[in-house]
């Protein structure tokens, strides 16, 4: 007894990193040819889909209809070949329309994407952010809650909590985050900020996290390094090194100096300049712009993740000795003042020795009240 076997799946097609992967498996007992007409078409239009977008949205609706005629072709293929299969061909037919929907709306969207990343570089940065960590940086929309063990509860057992003293189980928290291989782009890039910003401390600048602490926010300027009467205004990329810096994030960098010495500066004395670190290469072009714009970068730059990430911090209010670590509400609102006898330690058990304990968690019901 002949069987002819008909297996086909049409996936929907999905975006990966700017490219179409179009997967439409047609496999038919005797016909290798429509098979390798079908692979053919993938190819031109995989083609087409990863050259760069940069006409008006209509492409959007142009692709779509190249992928719908794929589909109708096997639907046609299916409806009249020796033996129809009509049912298949019915729900080719239902899966072909609604596919065309999407495959329109993900090339018009990958289209806006593109245009919004030309405007605003700083988005690229938020491409990998986890929901989670999205709250960590969008602004407090309801009063968190008091339980300390949320804010080591990513790197403790509720068991270890219970079980460890106090340093002990800190300790085992700040080591875990320190060598968690799992970060998101978005949290390594964080860990870069702070160990750029803390060899600026070292050579006794005041330091504002901005990148960290204001998030979505942040205008393109990670940092803000003051000494007398120098200000950097730093931006830092920590990137895989097979990416490259291009000309626009230097602009944007110039564009937040420029904004700064407009509306920011605080006097006439002040020598305001823009600073760029990344861990990768910047092209030719955006080298010869940085030059020409006066911006200071720093290529291929390596993170240490040894430095000492406690910070021990007096309050100017009430004179407390508090140490913050990495995960701490306020530790991005810290700056370390040599000067009044605060630094940096490596080790919980170093900072509960020198008098300093942890901080507690913030709450936003008392910045509602008003307590200080």
């Amino acid at each position: 007894m002949e069987i002819t076997k008909i297996i086909l799946i049409t996936i929907p097609s999905v975006l990966i990193g700017g490219s179409i992967i179009v997967n439409v498996i047609a496999s038919l007992w005797g016909y290798r040819s429509k098979e390798k007409k079908i692979l053919e078409k993938e190819a031109q239009v995989k083609a087409v889909a990863e050259a760069q977008i940069s006409a008006a949205p209509w492409v959007a609706e142009m692709m779509a209809d190249i992928l719908h005629k794929e589909d109708s072709n096997i639907e046609d293929y299916l409806r009249h070949k020796p033996h129809p299969a009509q049912k298949a061909a019915d729900t080719i037919a239902i899966i072909a329309k609604e596919k065309k929907i999407l495959a329109r709306d993900l090339f018009l969207l990958r289209y806006q994407l593109n245009a919004y990343e030309s405007l605003f570089p700083w988005i690229e940065d938020y491409k990998e952010i986890t929901g989670k960590e999205l709250e960590t940086i969008a602004p407090p929309s309801e009063i968190e809650s008091d339980g300390e063990y949320e804010t080591v509860a990513n790197w403790l057992s509720p068991k270890e909590y219970r079980r460890l003293s106090t340093t002990e189980k800190y300790q085992l928290a700040l080591d875990r985050y320190i060598n968690s291989p799992n970060k998101s782009a978005w949290s390594a890039g964080i860990d870069f900020e702070r160990y750029i910003g803390y060899l600026y401390e070292k050579q006794g600048y005041s330091v504002v996290y901005f990148g960290a602490s204001a998030g979505l926010e942040d205008q393109g300027r990670d940092l803000i390094a003051k000494r007398r009467n120098k200000v950097l205004i730093i931006q830092c990329k920590r990137w895989r090194e097979e990416r490259t810096i291009h000309e626009k994030h230097i602009f944007q960098l110039f564009g937040t100096v420029t904004k700064y010495k407009l509306i920011e500066k605080s006097n006439d004395s002040e020598v305001v300049r823009g600073v760029f670190f990344t861990t990768t290469s910047l092209s030719e072009l955006a080298k010869q712009c940085a030059d020409t714009l006066r911006v200071e970068y720093h290529e291929k730059c390596q993170f240490n993740r040894e430095y000492p990430q406690i910070k021990c911090n007096i309050s100017k209010k009430t004179g407390e000795k508090i140490y913050h670590l990495p995960f701490d509400q306020q530790y991005d609102r810290v700056s370390i003042e040599r000067e009044r006898g605060e630094q940096y330690v490596q080790k919980v058990e170093e900072a509960e020795k020198l008098g300093f304990r942890r901080a507690h968690r913030y709450h936003f019901e008392e910045i509602k009240r008003g307590a200080p």
